[in-house]
């Protein structure tokens, strides 16, 4: 599983959700061309999920406050990152139903993450990792088969054009 994440904010866009969007779609054409050899990565979404319509390349994007971020991989995923800030959790967890482990801030997103990136993959995770990103990140990725994806993540900032490894 490949994740790629970059700034938004100095990309294009009246607005920041605007930038999120293009900021996603940037990296996705980018890693599609330049990792995966993906000659035409057109984008068509079925069920509401989008995917490549000339590549079996699965992917999920997600966007938090001013970082945008893509995963990448052969299995269908799911995927969500969220900003940690302070906001009343409890309440939230309560009507989500989450039953939270530690009644902290973090467990808050680490669940939170969890349940929109299983959403996104549409079907029930059979495996999970959820980590902290960044300092103030969190991020979920899901599959819905048996994977270590712990140890099979790589992850790469893009900067100016650039792809950089970084684990």
């Amino acid at each position: 599983m490949d994740l790629f994440y970059c700034s938004c904010l100095n990309c294009e866009g009246k607005n920041l959700n605007e930038k999120q969007h293009n900021a996603g779609r940037y990296i996705i054409k980018l890693a599609a061309k330049s990792v995966y050899n993906i000659i035409n990565p057109e984008i068509e979404v079925i069920n509401n999920k989008p995917r490549f319509k000339f590549s079996d390349i699965n992917f999920s994007i997600s966007h938090s406050n001013e970082i945008a971020a893509v995963c990448f991989d052969k299995k269908p995923i799911g995927f969500d990152i969220e900003q940690i800030k302070q906001r009343d959790f409890q309440a939230i967890a309560e009507r989500m139903n989450f039953s939270l482990k530690e009644n902290t801030l973090e467990e808050f997103y680490k669940q939170w993450t969890l349940y929109e990136a299983e959403y996104k993959l549409q079907k029930k995770a059979k495996s999970s990792y959820t980590f902290k990103f960044i300092d103030k990140y969190i991020i979920s990725a899901v599959t819905n088969e048996q994977a270590e994806i712990e140890k099979n993540l790589k992850i790469y900032k893009i900067s100016n054009n650039e792809i950089i490894s970084l684990k």
